[in-house]
């Protein structure tokens, strides 16, 4: 599964970060980005790829940037048990 939230940035007052979540998938290899109608520049953070102790991962990752109004980013996961990249939108 994959989600896409809209967080508090550490370095600027207000909402300023998106944060990807993956979770339970299985193997550990993944590949994820986000993307969006314009180019999205920013700081990225992310986590090791995490072992849930049920032979599935997790991984987070976290783009600083500044919110636009109007704006379409989205986080994309691909894997190979997935068809094709898997999508969400924020």
């Amino acid at each position: 599964s994959v989600s896409i939230s809209l967080g508090p940035s550490n370095s600027q007052p207000g909402p300023g970060c998106l944060l990807c979540c993956v979770m339970d998938f299985y193997p550990a290899k993944i590949q994820l980005r986000f993307q969006g109608q314009q180019e999205l520049s920013g700081h990225v953070v992310a986590t090791n790829v995490v072992p849930k102790g049920d032979w599935s991962h997790q991984l987070l990752v976290l783009l600083e940037t500044i919110p636009w109004n109007g704006v379409t980013s989205s986080c994309q996961a691909e894997h190979i048990s997935l068809e094709q990249p898997l999508s969400w939108h924020w």
